[in-house]
C-alpha cells in the first residue's frame, strides 16, 4: 500500500474536522447577526419611545405618566445593555470559532500538501520504473537482434 493510500484516513479526518469547524463558524456568525439585529431593534424602539415622550411632554403629561415613561425607558436601557453584552459575547465566540476553523483549515492544507508531494514522488518513481523497463526491453531487443 502506498503512502498516499495509507494517508487517506488522515485526509478524510482533517477534512471532516475543517468542515465541522466551518459549520460551527457559520452558526456563530448567524448568532452574531441575530444578536446585532435584536440590539438594533431595541435601540430603534427606544428612540421611537423617547420621541413619543417628547411629543407627550409638549402636549402635556401628568407626573405619573412621565414617571412611567422614564421607568420604561430605563428598562429599555437595561435591555439594551444586556443585549449589547450578548452581542459582545457572541462576537467573542465567533472569534474563537474562526480561529478553530483557521487552524483546522491550515492542518487540512498541510496534509493535502504532503499528500500531493507524495503523489508527485510516486508518479516520478513510476515513470522511472517504466523508463527503466522500456530501456531494458530495448537493450534486450537490441541484444537479440545483434546476436542473430
Amino acid at each position: 500500500m502506498t503512502r498516499v493510500k495509507r494517508m487517506q484516513p488522515v485526509v478524510r479526518a482533517v477534512s471532516h474536522e475543517e468542515d465541522e469547524r466551518a459549520a460551527a463558524l457559520a452558526q456563530t456568525d448567524r448568532l452574531v447577526h441575530d444578536a446585532e439585529r435584536r440590539l438594533a431593534d431595541l435601540e430603534a424602539y427606544r428612540a421611537e419611545y423617547a420621541d413619543g415622550l417628547g411629543r407627550r411632554i409638549a402636549g402635556g403629561i401628568s407626573a405619573t405618566g412621565l414617571r412611567d415613561y422614564q421607568a420604561f425607558l430605563a428598562r429599555l436601557g437595561q435591555a439594551i445593555e444586556a443585549q449589547a453584552a450578548i452581542v459582545a459575547d457572541t462576537r467573542r465566540t465567533r472569534g474563537r470559532a474562526y480561529e478553530e476553523w483557521r487552524r483546522a483549515a491550515q492542518r487540512a492544507k498541510s496534509v493535502d500538501h504532503v499528500v500531493e508531494r507524495w503523489r508527485a514522488e510516486e508518479r516520478a518513481a513510476l515513470e522511472r520504473r517504466e523508463q527503466n523497463e522500456t530501456d531494458e526491453r530495448a537493450r534486450q531487443l537490441h541484444h537479440l537482434r545483434s546476436n542473430r
